[in-house]
């Protein structure tokens, strides 16, 4: 039976290992999440992603929307996992309001990005399909789908800054918070994804 839990029973869970999946809108993730969050976007979980990130038989609990918990438990349900009973009662603001460490994902929105374009050589990877990306993409930006990035992660070097986009800014958000909970920081969101990017082309 699902239950809401506590600060100190969700930190309890986080300190033995449980996976922290967030539920939450996007543009509430990237300004802050409970450290090593996975955040949950439809597209990361209907396209069996996340399943392939997390194991099933991993220990889950999670941060969603009030009104929202019984969605997630659902969600979750369809996707095989078994172990995902427990959610943040209160959502994020009980952890943030606590006075706990917050993370988040930096983000640049697409004229910015053009803007540097100008002046210095980013190095920008395209997370769509390579039909979407062969219609259109970004001059330069390199065509990598999520899970070849995911499963090829450690060849990428760390000292590099990376700009990633997929269509809308959902999946890159999903992408970048599986990188983070592998140490790496070197990845910037761009706003909007590639339907921003394509207005100002």
């Amino acid at each position: 039976m699902s239950r809401p839990l506590n600060l100190a029973e969700f930190e309890n869970e986080t300190e033995i290992g449980a996976y922290i999946l967030d539920f939450r809108p996007g543009n509430q993730f990237i300004n802050g999440f409970v450290p090593g969050s996975f955040y949950m976007c439809q597209a990361f979980v209907a396209s069996g992603i996340s399943a392939e990130v997390i194991s099933v038989n991993e220990n889950i609990i999670v941060v969603t929307p009030k009104t929202r918990e019984e969605s997630a438990m659902k969600s979750l349900k369809k996707l095989g996992y078994e172990n995902f009973d427990d959610w943040l009662k209160g959502g994020f603001e009980t952890w943030k309001e606590s006075g706990n460490t917050i993370d988040l994902i930096i983000s640049i929105e697409a004229d910015e990005l053009m803007m540097d374009m100008k002046f210095d050589d980013p190095q920008v990877i395209d997370i769509r399909s390579k039909e979407d990306y062969d219609l259109s993409h970004l001059e330069g930006a390199e065509n990598i789908p999520p899970l070849n990035l995911l499963y090829n992660m450690e060849e990428l070097p760390r000292e590099t800054t990376f700009y990633m986009y997929c269509d809308d800014g959902e999946m890159s958000t999903s992408v970048i918070s599986v990188l983070k909970n592998h140490g790496f920081h070197n990845f910037y969101h761009i706003t909007g994804g590639y339907e921003a990017l394509r207005k100002v082309i």
